[in-house]
Formats: C-alpha cells, structure tokens, sequence
C-alpha cells in the first residue's frame, strides 16, 4: 500500500482522512491506502451486516458497517474492518464527529486475497489490544469457509472452522446465528471437501 511522505499526527490524519473520498489506515505517522471491495466481497460484507441488523433489538447490539474507523490502542493506529458491533453497552467513540469506534466487541472481515495474511496476522494481533474486543469472525470469498475465534483470556482465543451451507455461526452471546447459507447468498461457490483448517492462520503480516 502506498504512503505518504510526510510524518502525520493524528489529528492531521483524521483531519485529511474526514475530507478524503478513500479509506486509509494510519499507523506510525503514516497512512496507507486501503484497496476496494470487489462485488463477491461487497455481497458477503451485506449479506452479514443484514442479518447482524435483523437480530439487534433482540440481543442488545448494535452493528456497523465498514465505514465505521476502529482506534487501536496498542499502536495509537486506525483501521476499518468489514462489520463490527458492541454489544452489552452503548457504542463509544472517540469524538463528536461519531466515526470512530472506541469499543467493537465482534469485529468481521471478508478476506481479499491481497490482505489475506494481514487480516489472519497482523491485523488480528492490533485488534487484540481493544479490551472490549471478544469475537472475531473471518469469512474467504473464494471458497465455503468461515473462521469464527472467540477471546477466552486475555492471551487466548478458541477457533473454530465452518465449511458447509449447513452449518450455522452462533455468536458468543447465543442470541444471534449465522447461517452460512445467508452468509454466502448470491455468491456462487463450490463447496470444499472436508479437511483440516487453512495452513499460516496465525501468519503475520506481509510486509507493506
């Protein structure tokens, strides 16, 4: 991703970040042009996002899309995921201006091949330093995988791998199920064999 040549602030990247018509993330003084979602993507990213919507009232949360900024405390960095929701409490943000969330607690990426290992790695390990953050679900868009990893310690997270149109996410509350079928509606994928879970989950990221 290409950067920018100056060293910025914060309040200067958010400032340039508020005024731009692309999405960037901002990390160590720098932003980074992050890359555009394909139509398979986009169709996943809504399908999720629908059904998180449908089930708000019920479970106490609310959801938003992939406009919403995440802040990350570890690094003083900002990023955007696909989906995120707060649940248990009232969302919170870091200004006025109500665009950047300060306390997700499931946060979803539809996985690009481009930002595969980044989201799997590097990304997941900034994500990891918002306290509020329990749930983490990746979904592939080339094939029948969804990855769903629940915070069980603060150092420690149970994953667990779904592969068939029969198989449903439940989420660590229990008041909202992801069917994979709704999940994938509108893509045409083929299913893929039974097997063990995708090599490198825990890669780090591809150097930038």
């Amino acid at each position: 991703m290409a950067t920018a040549p100056n060293t910025l602030t914060p309040e200067e990247y958010l400032r340039l970040e508020r005024a731009s018509l692309e999405k960037h993330e901002y990390e160590g003084g720098q932003m980074f042009a992050m890359a555009g979602a394909n139509r398979r993507h986009r169709i996943i990213n809504d399908n999720i996002r629908f059904a998180l919507r449908l089930k708000e009232a019920a479970c106490g949360c609310v959801s938003d899309n992939s406009d919403t900024r995440l802040f990350i405390p570890a690094t003083g960095g900002y990023t955007y995921s696909d989906v995120v929701m707060t649940r248990g409490e009232e969302q919170r943000f870091q200004d006025d201006a109500l665009d950047t969330l300060l306390n997700p607690t499931l946060i979803v990426e539809v996985l690009s091949p481009s930002t595969e290992n980044y989201d799997r790695g590097g990304k997941f390990y900034r994500y990891t330093s918002i306290s509020s953050f329990a749930e983490y679900i990746l979904v592939s868009q080339d094939e029948v995988l969804v990855e769903q990893r629940v915070r069980v310690a603060p150092q420690e997270w149970r994953t667990r791998f779904f592969r068939s149109m029969e198989e449903s996410v439940t989420l660590e509350n229990g008041a909202i199920v992801l069917p994979l079928s709704t999940i994938y509606a509108g893509v045409k994928l083929e299913e893929v064999d039974a097997g063990g879970a995708p090599e490198d989950v825990f890669k780090e990221a591809q150097t930038r």
